[in-house]
């Protein structure tokens, strides 16, 4: 009776180890899952960050409705300390910089707080120096989309060609600078292209900060 106990007890151990051991193989695949798909769709992911982030500080302020603010992301509070509007800024801070309405506002995301909110004037020494490599894209068509729609933070310094069209698949968005992740993010969401590295044999343009590779 005893020895029928004991393996009636070792069946229950190994049933519950298999379904503690199912259920950890489901949670794995759910999340390798997950990953693949931001590997494939970082522009997606970019996009539901930015829809987050305006619905956070769209109940604390009204925004504007007709176009969708650039967000970057304050890295470097000492690089901002000579500029009043970003007095108060702290790192991790987002800015949101709506170029239509001529707005901006620091918020933070960590107290869920306005730290300001203001128009702001965007001179040429403020804007991302952006350059064009076309590889057998619609260059023409990339620019007006980006003066539609980034007009005011960017400014389009130089389209060349590139050395090796065949080495681009895709419109991909280069933050070269390495101080411009978000708006490389919001640029690669605007054209449906994708944020990466500069193709083989390419390099960037003198003075640009973002370089789109035109496909």
């Amino acid at each position: 009776m005893e020895k029928k106990s004991s393996s009636n007890m070792s069946m229950i151990l190994m049933i519950g180890l298999g379904i503690i051991i199912l259920i950890l193989g489901i949670v794995a695949f759910y999340f390798y899952n997950q990953y693949q798909n931001i590997k494939k769709n970082p522009n997606q992911v970019a996009q539901a960050e930015t829809d987050q982030l305006v619905a956070q500080v769209g109940k604390l302020i009204d925004l504007p409705k007709d176009e969708t603010p650039t967000v970057a992301t304050v890295l470097d509070k000492e690089k901002l300390k000579d500029q009043p509007f970003f007095s108060n800024a702290q790192n991790g801070d987002k800015i949101l910089i709506y170029t239509k309405a001529k707005k901006a506002i620091v918020f933070r995301p960590s107290a869920n707080k306005l730290i300001n909110v203001g128009p702001i004037a965007i001179d040429q020494k403020s804007q991302v120096q952006v350059a064009l490599i076309n590889a057998g894209g619609d260059a023409d068509g990339v620019t007006k989309k980006l003066n539609d729609k980034f007009a005011g933070t960017i400014a389009i310094s130089s389209t060349t060609d590139a050395k090796n069209k065949n080495s681009v698949k895709k419109i991909t968005v280069v933050d070269v600078s390495g101080q411009n992740a978000d708006a490389a993010k919001q640029i690669a969401a605007e054209l449906g292209g994708e944020v990466g590295a500069l193709p083989a044999g390419e390099t960037a343009p003198q003075g640009s900060a973002i370089v789109i590779f035109v496909k």
